[in-house]
């Protein structure tokens, strides 16, 4: 209470700290926990393959129905369900005048085991059956209400009817398969889909096949003797070799470079947790600081105290007494700021994170965490300020040492290089993410919307629905595609060109109406545009720059290449198209043109109206077709966008936590600075009285610390270049680590420190000198 000052910074320094390493602790656990709600988590994994082209590995998880079958018949006793399933594509479920679009999986027998669904209500019987359907408890409130729904009746897509025979519970937000909303047999999305015929076709690679391991065996042994399946029946050059990728690395691994899973996920968990250390740490060094600057104030109450009899050990347990009163302020604090802060931090890392009150591990890491603080923190001042002579102290002899002021000095210089570091790694996250948003995309993503055609009202009208949307004023142009915009869903090995290589990679095959080119605004770079206006174009494609290259045309328009020995004529050469990673090189794509009805519709809006009325235009023409319809619009930018997600997360948590990190570590300069200026009163005075001005002082007690941080910059640059450096290096398409980083944020600590040390140095000097120099 006496130093109120100096108990605020190091109660409230502590706390911030102590926050930012809860909720990074938090995030840290909900991370290392992804999919842990699946009682066999460590006996789940999805079949991979790696494949060869031209001494490049891709990795591929799309199998074939065929090689499900094969792996059930011939390795039986290392699996207990080999389930190949749909992708998880959205729907729209019907329940008399209500319609809802959700997400679901089409799976083969045994796919419940895959997903470990907790059936609430119904009593379905496994395997079910054709048209017989699972949803999720929220499905169930969002389509019923309060009412059961179970062996209610619903339409998929408005078309096929399913009876519901069992309501499970809603997956957790840290699972994969967290928007899975309904369940139903492979066989319903067999009969119910046209364009799948694959049940005996190994080359039609559209599904991705789970497996559950039998007890006691591996992922590398069950890997080991399934690797060369797909190629004792395909003899596929590029020599595909499947292995399994087990449940427990698919989100601290979520992709494969060159065959080699990249820890992604782990990364940014080990990135964070550091962050959240160091955290702890700069708070952790401001109360070491403050406590031995402190020292000469209490240097004669620890003389008294020893000269009338107290030995070390009480000392020691006297200051350990006071810093522990200080944690359980600062613990209590803390808790309050983080559970304050934790609706903000779960929008910022797109979580849903809740307090762990009623759970006794919880509390327990709070007390063994604020016990290490108490060790760390208040180590040092107790057995420094412990140290002291009383003969020495009593008689006024104690100065500073030389080590004293070394330390000081060396964890002001930790603090700000951990600082500096983070704006550097903060700023070069930023410029990455930034690059790759502006890389050239070869299309224009404003005002593009894409809708998937979820029923069949919206088949089959094509010339209709487009002349009424251009009628409607608030469309550009219109166009239909096979697979959206920002994806790449089908592959095809079925091309061929001339000096074609054995093991040349698939190509992206896509399928669009001639208004496509017009509708996303691409660039043509060689020949023309498709036109309804030639007959001939039926069988003609146009390749982009990515494809020309790697069938090697010099001159591409009017070459023919083929397609399952039919020939196409490429008639234009369109800029490379970014539809997957903006991180990646673009895949070798070829279009070709289909008159109409692809389940995709592609709308370009006219830019003079706003988004919001351009919407209601369209979505008037779409009722007329499609009365009751749900329609799921998705706006080319804001997909597009979210191919940062991780990295944008990522920057956005740790931008908040270098600015926490700057905040502590200008805490402790403020109180430094403060004490610094307490103990040069009379030095300021007696200047003063000399001549000295204002300007003269504040660079006097100024000097010291951007000394100080100009080490810490010097120290910090080469640190945060080498991380930053292999950081970029996972990246195909990076951008430059420019010297201007370093400068700037150099500069912007150096303004930091001046603007925190400027105050108190300031109000010391204009501190009249007679009060000073009367003090005693």
């Amino acid at each position: 209470m006496k130093y109120k000052g100096y108990s605020f910074i190091n109660i409230f320094g502590l706390a911030t700290g102590m926050a930012v390493a809860m909720l990074i602790g938090l995030w840290v656990w909900d991370e290392l926990s992804y999919n842990k709600y699946h009682k066999n988590y460590d006996r789940i994994a999805l079949l991979q393959k790696n494949r060869s082209f031209n001494n490049n590995i891709i990795t591929e998880q799309s199998m074939s129905l065929p090689l499900a079958a094969k792996l059930r018949e011939s390795y039986g006793n290392y699996f207990d369900e080999v389930v190949a399933s749909s992708y998880g594509g959205e729907k729209s479920l019907t329940f008399e005048d209500k319609t809802i679009i959700k997400r679901g999986l089409f799976m083969e027998p045994g796919g419940e085991e895959i997903l470990d669904l907790e059936i609430l209500g119904g009593s379905p019987k496994f395997p079910l059956a054709p048209f017989e359907i699972l949803i999720s408890d929220k499905t169930e409130d969002a389509l019923f209400g309060d009412k059961s729904a179970v062996n209610k009746t619903i339409y998929l897509d408005k078309n096929a009817p399913f009876k519901i025979v069992g309501v499970f519970k809603a997956l957790p937000q840290n699972a994969t398969y967290r928007s899975t909303s309904f369940y139903a047999s492979m066989d319903s999305y067999l009969q119910k889909e046209d364009w799948v015929n694959a049940k005996t076709l190994w080359d039609e690679n559209s599904f991705p096949i789970y497996v559950k391991l039998a007890k006691n065996v591996s992922a590398e042994q069950a890997s080991a003797l399934i690797k060369d399946e797909i190629y004792k029946v395909t003899k596929d050059p590029s020599k595909p070799s499947l292995f399994l990728y087990p449940m427990a690395t698919w989100h601290l691994y979520p992709e494969y470079k060159d065959g080699l899973p990249v820890a992604t996920g782990k990364d940014t968990i080990l990135i964070l947790g550091f962050i959240g250390l160091l955290t702890i740490v700069l708070a952790a060094i401001n109360f070491m600081n403050l406590s031995t600057a402190r020292s000469e104030k209490r240097s004669k109450e620890i003389g008294v105290r020893k000269a009338i009899g107290s030995n070390r050990g009480q000392i020691i347990a006297q200051f350990y007494a006071e810093t522990f009163l200080t944690i359980v302020l600062s613990t209590s604090l803390a808790l309050i700021l983080a559970r304050l802060a934790l609706p903000f931090f779960n929008q910022l890392a797109e979580k849903q994170i809740e307090f762990p009150w009623e759970n006794l591990l919880f509390w327990l890491a709070i007390a063994l965490f604020s016990g290490v603080v108490i060790v760390v923190a208040g180590s040092y001042p107790a057995l420094y300020l412990s140290s002291f002579h009383p003969v020495k102290v009593l008689k006024g002899k104690l100065q500073s040492s030389t080590f004293e002021l070394f330390s000081r000095k060396g964890l002001v210089v930790f603090q700000f290089s951990i600082s500096i570091a983070l704006i550097i790694s903060t700023t070069i996250i930023y410029k990455q993410i930034w690059f790759t948003k502006n890389r050239p995309l070869g299309y224009d993503t404003k005002g593009l919307v894409q809708i998937r055609k979820n029923n069949d009202a919206l088949r089959g009208n094509f010339y209709a629905m487009r002349q009424d949307l251009l009628n409607s004023g608030a469309v550009v142009e219109m166009a239909e595609i096979n697979s959206p915009i920002s994806e790449s869903w089908h592959y095809s090995s079925h091309y061929s060109w001339p000096e074609k290589s054995a093991n040349a990679e698939d190509l992206v095959s896509l399928h669009v109406t001639p208004e496509f080119g017009k509708t996303i605004d691409w660039k043509i770079t060689a020949g023309r545009d498709f036109s309804r206006n030639f007959s001939d174009d039926s069988t003609a494609v146009i390749l982009n720059e990515a494809a020309v290259k790697l069938m090697g045309l010099k001159n591409p328009v009017n070459q023919l290449i083929r397609k399952d020995g039919k020939p196409l004529m490429v008639v234009g050469v369109v800029q490379n198209i970014v539809m997957d990673s903006p991180f990646e090189p673009v895949r070798p794509t070829v279009f070709e043109m289909i008159k109409a009805n692809a389940p995709f519709i592609t709308i370009k809006l006219k830019p003079e109206l706003s988004a919001s009325e351009s919407v209601a235009r369209m979505e008037k023409v779409l009722k007329t077709y499609d009365p009751g319809g749900d329609f799921n619009y998705l706006f080319a930018d804001r997909d597009f966008n979210k191919k940062f997600f991780r990295e944008q997360r990522m920057s956005s948590l740790i931008s908040l936590f270098t600015l926490l990190a700057i905040f502590i570590s200008c805490l402790g300069l403020f109180g430094l600075a403060s004490f610094i200026a307490e103990q040069r009163t009379k030095e300021i005075g007696i200047r003063k009285v000399l001549g000295a001005t204002v300007t003269n002082l504040w660079q006097l007690l100024s000097k010291d610390f951007v000394v100080l941080v100009i080490i810490s910059c010097v120290i910090a640059a080469p640190i945060a270049y080498y991380f930053m450096n292999e950081w970029l290096q996972k990246y195909t398409y990076r951008t430059e680590i420019s010297w201007w980083i370093f400068v700037a944020a150099s500069a912007g600590a150096l303004i930091i420190t001046l603007l925190t040390v400027s105050f108190q140095a300031i109000k010391a000097a204009l501190m009249n000198p007679v009060k000073s120099l009367k003090s005693e």
